[in-house]
């Protein structure tokens, strides 16, 4: 069972899922070029947010800091 899922918080969907933390981050990243600017995509771990990207008006995937 995958421990890492990805997900598009605009749309609440599920985009992929993953057993590796680096794998989970690396499909985030490119999920991320995929979304409308500012969509966040985040990666979750056990239904929390633990990492979330979000493509910048420039093309640049950036890291958010988690509040």
């Amino acid at each position: 069972m995958p421990q890492f899922y990805i997900t598009n918080e605009s749309t609440e969907d599920t985009l992929d899922s993953t057993d590796d933390l680096q794998e989970a981050i690396r499909i985030a990243r490119e999920a991320t070029r995929q979304v409308q600017v500012g969509d966040p995509v985040c990666v979750e771990y056990e239904g929390k947010t633990i990492k979330q990207f979000v493509l910048m008006p420039d093309g640049k995937v950036v890291e958010e800091a988690l509040r």
